[in-house]
């Protein structure tokens, strides 16, 4: 794995939509199993069912994009069983349990451990912790907390017979696999499990910071009086990334497609007054549009995904109004905790780039290490010239954007970038 992230991904998801990425053949794969358990749960009587139903199936077909060991089929599974056992512990839980924060807090440690591994193993843990916080909102009994999360069950598992007849029935042409990933040393070894469990490796530090912020929006919904508050914990866990660049991109798309899909939303639930089976058409109109344009546009992606949410829970019999505002509320804070996170961040900025500026000017400094060592070390500056500019310019988005999350083992030895070649974390040939 490269120690750098990408940095020309992360300019692209804030500032292009990507077209070319855009999968209708994922969308026509995913969205007949969903509207079928969707449809079946409302024609027998039983909206919730179904609505849960939908919910595992919607998730396991954003599965078919992944690939562990070359198979887009072993991470819709493996997110199946996963989602319905976490689903089984947060509602026995419960989420004004105190155990319940620090199971939240587990589960997305083990997340972020995850992370240092190439492939859909990581998205099988998210889907997880998601899971896990939303069913905390609803404690039940056991004999309860079974019945739904043999729903989540059912509904992943039908997802993935679908997807295998679609995929390779008479209709795979329409709805055709993309290729499988590269997951060359996706496997961990012994010897990269010992380096991850020591708090000097970016992704052990990683996990911790994740666990902390988790437990602490967690701890936040256990307090309101609002069974949505889980959005607090959820939008945290889904913000957070490895670096403080990487984070604030996300949060700005996820706060932004957020406002955009519940003033969408309640746009059109004031002007049409949907029925129950138009409610089920909008849910299956957005899914539709969630899954095709997941890779087009965070933002845009969040946007379709919040309309399909509101008209899902509204088909359940909750107020759409309600449902809006507590959404757009409860991500807002969410979001801002998040970003809290790397507050500690900031400390550390302003001291190296305080001690970067001493060395463009000249001035010894007691002792410069990472990035204020990688630019003093890339050659002669010129004092006042473009050199000395750029650096002043680039050194604070070099520091913001140092990756928390790295492969586990030492890193590979490598030159650094000057600064007149640093531009988004790229070198320019």
């Amino acid at each position: 794995m490269s120690t750098t992230p990408d940095h020309s991904s992360l300019l692209r998801e804030t500032l292009i939509f990507d077209w070319p990425k855009w999968n209708p053949g994922v969308a026509w794969r995913g969205i007949p199993a969903v509207a079928a358990v969707l449809a079946s749960g409302i024609a027998l009587g039983y909206p919730g069912a179904g609505l849960i139903a939908a919910a595992g199936a919607f998730t396991a077909g954003l599965g078919s994009l992944q690939r562990i060991r070359g198979s887009c089929l072993i991470p819709m599974l493996l997110a199946a069983v996963g989602m319905a056992f976490s689903t089984f512990v947060g509602m026995v839980l419960g989420h004004q349990s105190v155990a319940f924060v620090f199971v939240a807090a587990l589960w997305a440690a083990v997340y972020a451990l995850l992370t240092a591994i190439k492939g859909g193993t990581s998205w099988v843990g998210l889907q997880c912790c998601v899971f896990l916080l939303v069913a905390g909102a609803f404690h039940t009994t056991p004999r309860g907390s079974l019945e739904r999360c043999g729903l989540v069950l059912a509904g992943g598992l039908f997802q993935t017979l679908v997807a295998v007849f679609l995929l390779h029935g008479p209709w795979k042409q329409w709805c055709p696999q993309e290729p499988s990933l590269d997951e060359s040393g996706a496997a961990l070894r012994l010897n990269s499990l010992r380096h991850c469990a020591s708090l000097r490796t970016p992704v052990c530090r990683y996990s911790l910071r994740m666990a902390l912020v988790v437990m602490a929006a967690t701890e936040i919904f256990r307090h309101t009086n609002f069974i949505s508050g889980y959005w607090i914990p959820m939008t945290t866990l889904l913000v957070v990334r490895p670096d403080f660049f990487q984070t604030l991109t996300r949060g700005v798309l996820r706060v932004a497609g957020t406002l955009l899909g519940a003033g969408l939303a309640g746009l059109i639930v004031h002007w049409v007054h949907p029925s129950p089976t138009l409610l089920a058409a909008l849910v299956v109109f957005f899914a539709w549009w969630a899954y095709s344009l997941l890779n087009v546009n965070y933002a845009l992606f969040t946007l379709n995904l919040t309309a399909y949410i509101v008209f899902l829970l509204s088909l359940a019999g909750l107020p759409p109004a309600a449902v809006i505002h507590r959404r757009a509320l409860f991500t807002l804070l969410g979001g801002a905790i998040a970003l809290l996170a790397y507050i500690d961040v900031f400390r550390r900025t302003r001291t190296r780039i305080r001690a970067v500026r001493e060395t463009i000017a000249g001035t010894p400094t007691s002792k410069a290490t990472g990035p204020t060592q990688s630019i003093r070390r890339s050659g002669p500056v010129v004092r006042g010239g473009t050199t000395a500019w750029k650096a002043r310019r680039d050194f604070p988005r070099l520091v913001l954007t140092r990756p928390l999350c790295q492969s586990c083992g030492p890193p590979p030895s490598v030159t650094p970038p000057s600064p007149r070649r640093f531009i988004f974390g790229r070198h320019m040939h």
